[in-house]
């Protein structure tokens, strides 16, 4: 398997403050500026934040508690095994030789910040989006072989997320990063199918990541624990059932979509349980919007993939459920559950055959993202 191109479907890049220097006027005096409080005097190596119009990003603490690992200047930043130029990617050079470290080809990158809500405001979010979306494409036009990136776009603000994706394609994107919900609102409400269009237009695949997207499962979090578990991973599974249940993939035929870093064993559970509500909403709810189909006859359409840890027990039951076409490795770098050794628990699996070990490892990622 030596000449299998190894494609990272999902890692990240750590922004720092020159990621705002491309703020239009009008917010540019409201950019995020770092705070640093006194060496882990919250009893946490995390001790940087992000100041955003008087809010501190993350919070650790209390009802809403969240974890980001950005600003990288904080204990914890500093503390990990690459270096502050590869976390950021201001020295490619690094990042390139800490892929190769781990066996990666290609990295499909994906912002750090945008995971929390990062801002109140809808157009202020939309302005620091367009800025990173600028600066990332500066970073991967250093090394454009190796080196892909998703383009977040506002998904409070439909009418500039329309805009966000076209720019994005035109500087380089390989797709479109959402994150499971905007805000309390699910996706396939009719208000976001003008952006679903134009992103089928486009030919973009959208990657819905895990994130901090639903206020109301955030607040439900008062630690890192139940705040990463609830707040942040159950947006994906709610995105999942607007694409597949919702009736997305009906009105957008030629969309393609993928689930990015809450593993892959959840999807069987989910599916069949959509399913299963599917078929009792024909009788219980009939006239009430749903897709067209089961949900899981969707999986058999070839656009719905999902990311895979490495040491996933029940993969090979994932894979003959969605197909071996459909599962793509996330190396997660810099971040700190990245599986740095993600290609060697694939590769030393005897329960995969060396060719689906191939597929997982780059052929799906690169079908994927038409890379």
């Amino acid at each position: 398997m030596s000449d299998v191109r190894v494609v990272d479907a999902d890692s990240h890049v750590m922004e720092i403050e020159d990621t705002w220097a491309y703020l239009e006027p009008e917010f540019a005096h409201r950019r995020p500026q770092v705070v640093e409080c006194a060496k882990e005097s919250q009893g946490s190596p995390v001790d940087a934040f992000w100041l955003v119009d008087g809010q501190i990003r993350p919070r650790l603490l209390g009802p809403g508690a969240t974890f980001t690992g950005t600003p990288i200047t904080s204990t914890f930043g500093r503390s990990k095994p690459f270096s502050l130029g590869s976390q950021a990617i201001t020295d490619v050079a690094a990042r390139l030789r800490d892929m190769d470290a781990a066996g990666l080809d290609v990295q499909v990158i994906f912002p750090t910040v945008f995971l929390v809500g990062i801002a109140e405001n809808p157009r202020l979010e939309a302005a620091l989006m367009r800025s990173y979306n600028t600066w990332m494409a500066g970073i991967a036009r250093q090394a454009p072989e190796r080196l892909k990136w998703m383009a977040v776009v506002p998904m409070r603000a439909v009418d500039e997320a329309i805009v966000e994706a076209r720019r994005g394609r035109e500087l380089g994107a390989v797709g479109v990063a959402t994150y499971g919900t905007a805000g309390t609102r699910m996706f396939h409400e009719p208000e976001f199918d003008p952006l679903w269009a134009e992103v089928e237009r486009l030919e973009l695949p959208v990657g819905v990541h895990t994130g901090w997207s639903h206020p109301g499962l955030t607040e439900s979090g008062t630690s890192y624990y139940p705040g990463v578990m609830i707040g942040f991973t159950l947006p994906v599974l709610i995105g999942y059932f607007s694409f597949l249940g919702g009736g997305i993939l009906d009105r957008f035929p030629a969309l393609r979509v993928g689930f990015f870093e809450a593993g892959a064993d959840w999807l069987p559970y989910w599916t069949e349980r959509m399913d299963q509500y599917w078929l009792a909403s024909s009788w219980l709810a009939p006239g009430h919007p749903r897709s067209a189909r089961r949900p899981s006859e969707y999986l058999a359409t070839g656009r719905v993939y999902v990311t895979c840890e490495g040491e996933e027990r029940l993969l090979p039951q994932v894979l003959e459920f969605l197909g071996e076409d459909r599962v793509m490795i996330s190396g997660d770098m810099p971040h700190l559950e990245a599986r740095e050794g993600v290609v060697a628990e694939i590769r030393e699996r005897a329960d995969l055959s060396e060719a689906v070990k191939a597929k997982l490892l780059g052929a799906n990622a690169t079908t994927f993202f038409r890379i």
